[in-house]
């Protein structure tokens, strides 16, 4: 008589990278990923270190990353950091930065950009995409662009750019739903 071992099963979390703001925000506490169910294996990435510039913040940041040339540069190292069939959550440019690298041929199942309204810019992707803004938010595209380049978008009333750094707000929460709904 031969005895079998007991099946097992190997569950593998699903490899989740949040990209930061200019300002290397939110903080992991604010993130909408924190509100997530366990299941994901999260990377916090940053914008100034992804550059290349890490002692660049804000403003300055800003600056390299779209008049000097340091969004190629966080693309491209995006691009060796990623694992394919990751899950891509970036805030404000940082979202901006996970889109440029879906287009260059990183490999997302899907990527989450919130208030990244450089994404004004950029054209569709393949890859399944999901786009918030504030309705505040002076820079958010516009309703062509929403109409016609993202998969999903949501625009909340009364929100400003940076609702994501307020998890108790209306829009905060009811993004992070979006978000969990649309990995399930």
């Amino acid at each position: 008589m031969f005895a079998t071992a007991p099946a097992t099963h190997y569950h593998q979390m699903m490899k989740l990278y949040v990209i930061t703001d200019i300002h290397d925000q939110p903080t992991a506490e604010q993130c909408l990923s924190a509100r997530l169910a366990p299941g994901y294996d999260r990377t916090r990435l940053s914008l100034n270190a992804l550059s290349g510039q890490p002692k660049l913040n804000g403003e300055a940041l800003h600056r390299h990353l779209f008049m000097h040339g340091g969004i190629e540069e966080t693309v491209r190292v995006l691009g060796q950091t990623l694992k394919d069939g990751a899950v891509g959550l970036g805030y404000s440019a940082g979202g901006t930065a996970i889109w440029r690298a879906a287009a260059a041929g990183s490999s997302f199942s899907a990527i989450f950009c919130v208030s990244s309204t450089r994404l004004r810019d950029e054209a569709t992707i393949a890859t399944p995409n999901f786009v918030f803004f504030g309705a505040d938010d002076p820079g958010k595209p516009s309703p062509e662009w929403l109409a016609t380049v993202p998969a999903h978008w949501t625009v909340f009333d009364a929100a400003p750019h940076d609702y994501y750094r307020h998890p108790e707000s209306d829009a905060a929460q009811q993004t992070c739903t979006q978000i969990a709904q649309a990995l399930t």
